[in-house]
């Protein structure tokens, strides 16, 4: 099965048509890789995981209410397996 491409304004105009939905925040997050695409059937990945705890910690206000202040060290934990601590307060 071949995928048909969108000519480049349509696909542009569709991105903005999402980011107008979107809060700030989220804009950001998104630009970031640490935005779930959506609630799906389908369980979430490890590396997806990994990836929007990552962007987590690079977010002050994530950081701060997960408990963690240093964003070395919640990387650190973060590529040390442990994701749930930030991605609970991202939801």
């Amino acid at each position: 099965d071949e995928v048909e491409d969108k000519d480049w304004q349509t696909t542009w105009g569709d991105r903005l048509e999402k980011a107008k939905s979107m809060g700030t925040d989220d804009v950001f997050l998104a630009a970031k890789g640490g935005l779930k695409q959506s609630e799906s059937d389908v369980p979430e990945s490890e590396a997806s995981k990994k990836r929007r705890a990552l962007a987590g910690c690079r977010t002050d206000g994530f950081r701060e209410k997960s408990g963690v202040k240093d964003a070395r060290q919640c990387t650190a934990k973060v590529l040390g397996g442990e994701y749930d601590f930030i991605l609970d307060q991202m939801k």
